[in-house]
């Protein structure tokens, strides 16, 4: 046991390089985030998501009926161990006391590496009031999109939609949904075109979509939430999460607002919060989405320092060049990602070409009362 000890507090004094982590959903995707992690070309399949850093477990099993979900590290000795269970065994080093003391032992935050190959069905998340009446869940799922890449397929460019327009009740949305009025169910959101670099955030409740061919770092609370109204109705079961249509639909927030109103609370618009040797640090969100998780853009020219005593999931989105801590250097590039514990303080530095590593944090203030 005290071999194991030694094992795991050896692991928390440098970065955790987490590996590629497909998962089996509902949807066809993943060849961009292959592309971005620089993995063999495959075409688009069914295991379209890589879950990075994750301590959740996701609703469904893969083909072969195994759970599916929890992201693993390697240790320095050889073997691995689930972060999960790296964080609950050393929650002070890992996320900090003050984090774990408010929040518990977890990280607070999911991320996944998406590309849909298609249209993403229209769908919503609980919030936590919602999914802690319904659901036993301590979290909802407000949910951000930083995206790296916009190609589209081709015959259209790509787009998100998000919120209701004005006009849609829910009498009537309820109605086109078990009519399975896909064009109808469609029609309801606004629509805007979407170019890498930019960040959107759908909020717990808010019917959303996406599509075709983007590529992008989802940031969002920590559960597997979902109702998908826009459905073949082949599994209800699994499209209401077992709780029928006349509850799930009570799941979704039907206020409606302009499309002028609806992008200003959408679409993200970043604030610096600090410079240091011709590099600096960008806030992604808005201060409204603090509360549910956190997300920051190191944005490398030379160096940065990183120690403010916050565990993060970094995505290397461009570059190439470091991570230098008391105990060593790890050569970083674009596509690879990292656990960082709140402990273990490191040197962000640019190689050949400027660094982007996106830091993806839990809530930056308490629970919702």
């Amino acid at each position: 046991m005290s071999e194991r000890v030694g094992e795991l507090r050896d692991a928390i004094r440098r970065p955790l390089p987490l590996a590629y982590h497909p998962l089996y959903r509902f949807y066809e995707g993943g060849s961009l985030t292959r592309q971005f992690r620089g993995l063999p070309d495959r075409p688009d399949d069914c295991w379209s998501e890589d879950w990075v850093g994750s301590c959740t477990r996701a609703n469904n099993d893969d083909p072969h009926g195994r759970p599916q979900g929890l992201s693993r590290v390697s240790l320095p000795g050889g073997g691995d161990v689930r972060l999960k269970d790296l964080v609950e065994a050393r929650p002070e080093e890992m996320v900090g006391a003050a984090f774990a003391g408010r929040w518990g032992p977890i990280t607070g935050v999911l991320v996944k590496l998406l590309s849909p190959a298609g249209q993403v069905p229209l769908h919503a998340h609980p919030t936590r009031e919602w999914a802690s009446q319904h659901l036993g869940s301590p979290f909802g799922k407000t949910e951000a999109w930083i995206l790296l890449d916009t190609p589209g397929d081709g015959s259209e460019p790509a787009y998100a939609g998000v919120g209701f327009a004005p006009g849609i009740e829910r009498e009537w949305f309820a109605d086109a949904v078990r009519r399975r009025d896909t064009s109808a169910i469609r029609g309801t959101l606004h629509r805007t075109g979407v170019k890498p670099g930019e960040v959107y955030v759908a909020h717990a409740g808010v019917p959303h979509y996406l599509g075709p061919r983007i590529s992008f770092i989802e940031v969002q609370e920590p559960s597997d939430h979902i109702v998908i109204p826009e459905t073949s109705g082949d599994d209800d079961d699994g499209a209401t999460m077992g709780l029928g249509w006349d509850l799930a639909l009570d799941m979704i927030d039907y206020t409606a607002a302009g499309e002028a109103e609806t992008f200003a609370r959408a679409r993200q618009r970043p604030t610096v919060l600090r410079t240091s040797h011709g590099s600096r640090e960008v806030r992604l969100f808005h201060d409204d989405v603090l509360r549910f998780f956190d997300a920051t853009a190191l944005e490398v020219e030379d160096e940065i320092e990183v120690s403010d005593g916050r565990f993060c999931v970094a995505v290397v989105a461009s570059g190439d060049g470091s991570l230098e801590d008391d105990v060593g250097r790890q050569p970083i590039r674009r596509g690879e990602t990292f656990a960082l514990p709140a402990s273990l303080p490191v040197r962000v530095r640019a190689g050949r070409e400027p660094l982007r590593v996106i830091r993806c944090l839990g809530p930056a203030t308490g629970p919702a009362s």
